[in-house]
């Protein structure tokens, strides 16, 4: 494992550190040196150590906000999944009245081209009547 010489609370610390994780490391020394910069004005103050606790505590604090957040992104997640579900319930639903609706098309088709030979037909019969009334007509007239 490599080593890598850093500053932390103004001290020089040598960390091995493995290849995947160094920009972590830098970074995580970095976050703590910001906190400590944070608290300069205590500095000759207080001692280092306290400082250290209240960073420790701010830390430990943040952490307390991400788990929060974890949790609640998870509720979200789980909301999110069930909504997906429902959503996939109510697609299913809605393909089934579009099936429906298709079939109750075709029959509705299928009745109107009935209607429509049944409407010929009457045509056709009215007119044949026409013409038989028009001979019994011409008959009578004779």
């Amino acid at each position: 494992m490599p080593d890598i010489e850093v500053t932390i609370f103004n001290q020089k610390l040598k960390l091995s550190y493995q290849e995947n994780e160094k920009q972590r490391l830098m970074n995580a020394v970095e976050v703590l040196n910001k906190n400590w910069n944070k608290f300069s004005d205590l500095h000759g103050k207080v001692s280092d150590l306290k400082i250290i606790t209240l960073i420790t505590l701010e830390l430990q604090d943040s952490i307390e906000d991400v788990k929060a957040l974890k949790n609640k992104l998870n509720l979200q997640e789980l909301n999110v999944e069930s909504l997906k579900k429902e959503i996939e319930v109510k697609n299913n639903e809605f393909e089934d009245s579009l099936e429906t609706i298709n079939k109750f098309k075709l029959e509705i088709d299928s009745k109107n081209e009935e209607i429509y030979k049944i409407e010929n037909l009457l045509d056709e019969i009215h007119d044949e009547l026409l013409q038989i009334k028009s001979n019994i007509l011409a008959n009578h007239d004779e």
